[in-house]
Formats: C-alpha cells, sequence, structure tokens
C-alpha cells in the first residue's frame, strides 16, 4: 500500500465520507480515508428504530462528559459514531438544516461566503428529496431525504393541538421558514437508514484513487517547517505507520475528536499542553473550547384514555421487531417514532423559534432501550435552539489511547434556564390543547408546576441531545481555530472540516448542516490544490 497522498482525510464520518467522495471524484488526486472503528452493524444499522441499540457498542467511542455540577455533578453519556459512517450511524436521521439566520450569523461573524444563501446551495447538492421539489430541495444528491413512511396517525392530533396554540402547520420546515408543526424528513432510503458511508462511500469504493483504511487510530498529525506533512496511525492496535500529504490533510474527526488531536499533535493551549508533557508546535487558546451542544430535560407526557384504540396491537420483543422489519419493512421499528416537530417560540416578537420539540408515541421507549414496552400516554420534548453553554474539551493525558475530557457546562449560564423552564410550559400547554382531550384524561405532567419544581427537574433529567459543534470555530483571527476557508491559522497543509467549526450551533439538527460544511469545504480544498 502506498505511503503518500495528495489529501489525507482523518474521520469516516458524516463529514469525512463526502470529503472522500467528492475529492476523489476527479480521478486525479490520491485520496486517503482514515477511520478508527470498522464497518457497521449490518442489520442494525439500517433499521431506523434500532439507533439507541447501537450506542454503547463497538461503533460508539462510549464518551462520557466529566461531572456537570449544575446538574447535581451527574455524568452525562455522550455517544459518538466509531464507525464508517461515524454519528450517522447511530443518529435518529432526521434531516433538519436550522434556519436562514442561523447561517446569516455566521457571516456576521466574519465567515464570508457562509451565509445562508451561500450554503443553501451545497445542500440542495447533497440531497435526493422524494417529498420536495423546489428551489430548497436536491432531486440527484447522494443523500436520500424522505417522510417517514410509517409516522404515526396520532401525529394528526398533534399538528391540530399546535394549530389550537397558534402554531400554523408547516409543510416544509427546510423550505422558506422554519416556525410551525409538520412532518419531520429523515435520511433514510425506501424506509431504511441512509447514513454517509451508505450515501456517499458506498458507490465510489472501486475508484482506484481512493484508499480507505479502517480501524486504523491517527494519534498524531506530524508539523514540518509549519506546514502539516503528515499522519502517525496505528493500524488495529498493532502496527504504526506514516502516511504523507502532498496537498492536505483534513481534520474530519468531530466536535470532539479534532480537537482532541490537534491538542495531542502540539496545536491548541500551550499551557495546557505542556502540562501533559506535550511540545507545543503552535499556541492556539481557542483549541478545544467554546464547546456548544443542544440539551434538554425529561419531556412532557399525557395520559391517554384508551391506549388500545390509538397504538393497536404492537409487537412486544425487539428481536420480534427485528424480523417484521427485515421481512416487511414495516412494524414498530421503522420509524423512530420521532415522526413529528414543532419549531416555536415562548418570547414575543423572536425572530428565530426559541425551541425544537419532537412528538413522540410512549411506544418508542422500548425498542430505544431495554426497558418495557410504554402504550399509556404521548410524549413532547425537545430542546432550546440557541443555548448559551460555551464548554469545552481538554486532554486527560497525552495518550491517545485516553478519552478527552469533555465539559459542556449545562446550565452555566441563567438564561438557559428561563428558556428550558419556558419550553416546558409551552410544551404542556400543547398537550393540553383540547385536540388531545379527545384522546387523553388528566392534565399533561409538569402542568402547574412551579419555577423552583421545574428548576429542580431539569437539574436531575437534562441530558445531551447528540449535537456538539464549535470546538474548532470558524473566524477571521482571534477567537477562531480557522478561517473562513476552513484552513488552521497559522499552519500550512491542514484545515478542519466537521461540525467542529461551525461558529455557532444551529437551531436543530446538526448532521444535515454537517453534510452541507463537507460539500462545501470540498470545493474549498480542490480550489486550493
Amino acid at each position: 500500500m502506498r505511503d503518500s497522498f495528495d489529501f489525507i482525510v482523518i474521520g469516516a464520518g458524516s463529514a469525512g465520507c463526502v470529503l472522500a467522495n467528492r475529492l476523489s471524484e476527479s480521478g486525479d488526486a490520491r485520496v486517503a480515508l482514515i477511520e478508527a472503528g470498522g464497518a457497521p452493524d449490518p442489520i442494525l444499522s439500517r433499521i431506523p428504530g434500532a439507533s439507541m441499540r447501537q450506542m454503547g457498542t463497538r461503533s460508539d467511542w462510549r464518551f462520557r462528559t466529566v461531572p456537570q455540577k449544575n446538574l447535581y455533578d451527574r455524568v452525562i453519556d455522550y455517544p459518538r459514531g466509531r464507525v464508517l459512517g461515524g454519528s450517522s450511524i447511530l443518529n435518529f436521521m432526521i434531516y433538519a438544516r436550522g434556519n436562514a439566520g442561523d447561517y446569516n450569523g455566521w457571516a456576521q461573524r466574519g465567515n464570508a461566503g457562509w451565509g445562508y444563501d451561500d450554503v443553501l446551495p451545497y445542500f440542495v447538492r447533497a440531497e435526493a428529496n422524494a417529498d420536495f421539489d423546489d428551489a430548497y430541495h436536491g432531486k440527484d444528491g447522494p443523500l436520500s431525504v424522505e417522510r417517514h413512511k410509517h409516522a404515526h396517525p396520532v401525529c394528526e392530533v398533534f399538528f391540530e393541538a399546535a394549530a389550537q396554540c397558534g402554531i400554523p402547520f408547516n409543510p416544509d420546515i427546510n423550505g422558506a421558514h422554519q416556525h410551525g408543526s409538520g412532518y419531520l424528513q429523515a435520511t433514510t432510503r425506501r424506509g431504511a437508514r441512509c447514513d454517509t458511508a451508505t450515501a456517499y462511500l458506498d458507490p465510489v469504493r472501486g475508484r482506484p484513487n481512493l484508499t480507505i483504511i479502517p480501524n486504523a487510530l491517527v494519534t498524531r498529525i506530524v508539523v514540518e517547517a509549519g506546514r502539516a506533512a503528515a499522519v502517525e496511525l496505528v493500524e488495529s492496535g498493532r502496527t504504526v505507520r506514516h502516511l504523507t500529504a502532498d496537498a492536505e490533510i483534513v481534520l474530519a474527526a468531530g466536535a470532539i475528536g479534532s480537537p482532541h488531536l490537534l491538542m495531542l499533535s502540539g496545536i491548541g493551549p500551550a499551557d495546557h499542553l505542556r502540562a501533559h508533557g506535550i511540545d507545543v508546535v503552535l499556541d492556539n487558546p481557542d483549541v478545544g473550547q467554546h464547546l456548544e451542544d443542544h440539551y434538554a430535560q425529561a419531556g412532557v407526557s399525557r395520559r391517554l384514555r384508551d391506549p388500545d384504540a390509538i397504538y393497536g396491537s404492537v409487537t412486544e420483543g425487539f428481536a420480534e421487531a427485528v424480523a417484521q422489519f427485515k421481512e416487511t419493512g414495516d412494524g414498530p421499528l421503522a420509524t423512530m417514532h420521532c415522526d413529528s416537530v414543532v419549531f416555536h417560540s415562548a418570547d414575543l416578537g423572536a425572530e428565530e423559534p426559541q425551541f425544537q420539540s419532537l412528538f413522540a408515541p410512549s411506544i418508542a421507549e422500548f425498542y430505544r432501550t431495554s426497558g418495557r414496552i410504554n402504550r399509556s400516554t404521548v410524549h413532547l420534548g425537545g430542546y432550546v435552539c440557541r443555548p448559551r453553554i460555551q464548554g469545552s474539551v481538554t486532554l486527560a493525558s497525552a495518550n491517545p489511547l485516553d478519552a478527552p475530557l469533555i465539559d459542556p457546562e449545562y446550565l452555566s449560564d441563567p438564561e438557559d434556564l428561563r428558556l428550558m423552564i419556558a419550553h416546558s410550559r409551552k410544551n404542556a400547554e400543547i398537550l393540553n390543547a383540547p385536540a388531545f382531550d379527545a384522546i387523553c384524561d388528566g392534565p399533561a405532567t409538569q402542568t402547574g408546576m412551579t419555577d423552583t419544581e421545574l428548576e429542580h427537574l431539569i437539574r436531575e433529567t437534562a441530558r445531551t441531545f447528540w449535537h456538539p459543534t464549535s470546538t474548532c470555530r470558524m473566524g477571521p483571527g482571534e477567537g477562531a481555530v480557522v478561517g473562513a476557508d476552513l484552513t488552521v491559522h497559522g499552519l500550512a497543509g491542514l484545515s478542519v472540516c466537521d461540525a467542529s467549526v461551525m461558529p455557532t450551533m444551529v437551531s436543530g439538527n446538526t448532521n444535515a448542516p454537517v453534510i452541507m460544511v463537507a460539500e462545501k469545504g470540498a470545493d474549498l480544498i480542490r480550489a486550493r490544490r
């Protein structure tokens, strides 16, 4: 196997698979794609309702946060994909882009070329949408997007309830505007998961100029005379190799992995690196800082009057549900049961939605976890779209095998707590609407709770929604790690292209925006060559 390439892409996740495809498509660039994990489970990775059954397996880095001082010192599980396809193998397949204000905010922070009008063509280029064909959507891209074909009929009650609360139905939350309730779009193809390895990598595995190296952990980026020249990696836990890059090394290891590898390579806060015995190659205090994430407390539920009338007969066992999906493509695992959403606000005059709330039949929980099936309620939960937290990713040691220290600093800003309490009240308002009175008894949970009681509940139950960003954020200079062209400030031959470069997180799920960043990033990288 050759040891020299034009481009070396580190990480075959949601961004890395896109980059490998696009950088190798001309045929004249030699591309290596390196992934710490291997192939996903061939069955569970295709089944939409099996997402959470893959967390904690060999496909997951199995990270955990440090104790969260504002959440009663709880340690939060922090799944990230360690597999070809990355976290797009583990996620809920929700295709939500955020809104125009998110990206215009990026441009206003000095990132020319990243406003909404600039990035929309890359969303369109990536997409093969089965349901929409207009200026906001693509039909011919690698990534299949469609509405869940098995969304539960009770979603229609939810839409009616939202309308009774003054929230209109929105047929396309990725279209002209984001406000409103509607069906979610999903990264599925004919009902099965369409992760980025399936969409971008599988069709091009035969390209002679693309080399895929799985089960290989990159331990260091080698910098020579101010230029990133090579990577050091360990294959299958044994063999150490060096691969050189003639054009560029592209770091796409995600909001946790990318800053971790930069620091292991001597790129980061100088005092922190020296404290771990790492020689400083480039002092940048912002590497690993500014971690943003969506987080939410336990959602609101309301008890059904006649669960059998709503849910009917449901397969009880997980194995039986897997068999049903394999045979017919339907059944309780044909969806994550997060099939509908509402983007809404509590504060009058809010220009963009403050909250994303996901509506779900409660029967979903058995299939997501190993718990007992619950047929008694409907459920509404979600998160504040733009929390103010600023956490960090730092080194636990200089050993590449040691997980980094992840500290999201949940609830470190009082405004986040205010908005989470307001979000809880808005969710209860929707579930208490007359439309649900027709099928439910009693009020929604959390109805009538005081602010103090809600604060306790939030601190006791808040957890990640798996959307870390901004640890190598983009900006024109001080306070940033990369520029608008995604190259690392102060180094040649090295760029970062994943969720970590987002200047701020978006108002929604992060998988679609990461794919967009990689599509645009590939163009920027190719233009430099």
